[in-house]
């Protein structure tokens, strides 16, 4: 029907609008995607054998209904159904579906959330939340970009910081293969200004006066193996990687070491 009105329209006109074209003819693919993706996500009820579940206070989850909620994907909006237990003893309601897709208490699927987390690390959250919908056709709001990155980015900084409290108590990875001769760690750090919220209880460099900056800091770990005609070193290709933080020295000193 789409194509059909296309070349009524270029017989009517004399010329196609080949990016119009394209643009309608994504908008109906996704849109055929997402009413497949939501007959996928349609759950029926459970067995009677699987009516009762563990809930997280250690009391039993007893099956109640079916309930529908929307997402957002990467093909637009889906519905979910799904089976919903309650929790007589702490009354709280969980589905176990959720969590298995990585949706719950979340509005936006895996996919869309790794699509925001790139493009809001990239650039302002409102010129990622533009590139969000002239790339892939969704309708995202500015904060939800923010949320997204945000969210993501919270949950990397405790991955990191449990990663470096395992490496301060000598917890390291086994190293597989030959040791490195030569290993080469720089760092450098300076003050970036910030809202005040941020330093708030911090010292700043003049006695008595509220810090008006927190310490960024930056470091590379790479190796060297092999030396020019002359004798200066030459960095191993690909083997440099890079760590940075807003954190004090000592702090940072941690997360050079992981690194290294």
């Amino acid at each position: 029907m789409l194509l059909r009105l296309v070349f009524q329209d270029r017989r009517k006109n004399g010329c196609l609008d080949l990016g119009a074209v394209e643009m309608a003819l994504r908008s109906a693919l996704h849109k055929a995607g997402a009413t497949s993706l939501s007959k996928l996500l349609q759950l029926d009820p459970p067995a009677p054998d699987e009516r009762k579940r563990e809930c997280r206070c250690g009391q039993t989850a007893r099956y109640r209904e079916l309930r529908s909620r929307r997402i957002l994907s990467v093909l637009g909006e889906v519905e979910i159904t799904r089976p919903w237990f309650l929790c007589s003893g702490c009354g709280k309601g969980q589905a176990p579906f959720d969590t298995e897709l990585d949706v719950e208490h979340k509005d936006l699927s895996p996919g869309v959330r790794r699509m925001l987390a790139m493009v809001g690390s990239e650039a302002p959250f409102d010129h990622g939340r533009r590139q969000i919908e002239l790339l892939a056709g969704l309708a995202i709001t500015t904060k939800a970009v923010e949320r997204t990155a945000e969210s993501i980015g919270e949950d990397l900084v405790r991955r990191e910081q449990a990663e470096i409290d395992r490496a301060v108590q000598l917890d390291l990875p086994v190293v597989i293969g030959p040791p490195v001769p030569i290993l080469y760690i720089e760092m450098d750090g300076t003050g970036i200004p910030v809202v005040k919220k941020e330093t708030l209880g911090r010292a700043g460099k003049i006695d008595g006066q509220p810090a008006h900056t927190r310490e960024v800091k930056l470091g590379c770990v790479f190796t060297q193996t092999t030396s020019d005609k002359e004798g200066y070193p030459i960095r191993d290709p690909d083997s440099t990687t890079f760590t940075g933080a807003i954190e004090i020295a000592e702090e940072f000193g941690k997360r050079i070491y992981l690194e290294a």
